[in-house]
């Protein structure tokens, strides 16, 4: 669990949300196949041969990545 889901809370309330994140591995492990499931449906539909004939392909490649970045984020809190 990383400190920031406790930053700033009251002494009891760490503790609850100690509590809660780890009676919530089951629903983290879901949300973290889910989240990775995205990603990758993500990238097959990047690496498409008509993407590359887009005007803006640049942009469309780096919001993509932005995307996975976000994603990846949020894997990395509820791990």
């Amino acid at each position: 669990m990383k400190s920031i889901w406790v930053d700033g809370l009251e002494p009891d309330a760490t503790l609850e949300m100690k509590g809660d994140f780890t009676s919530s591995h089951l629903l983290r492990k879901r949300m973290k196949k889910i989240l990775e499931d995205k990603i990758e449906t993500k990238r097959v539909g990047v690496r498409k041969d008509a993407n590359y004939d887009k005007p803006n392909w640049a942009n469309y490649v780096a919001d993509s990545i932005g995307y996975e970045r976000a994603l990846a984020e949020i894997i990395s809190l509820i791990e």
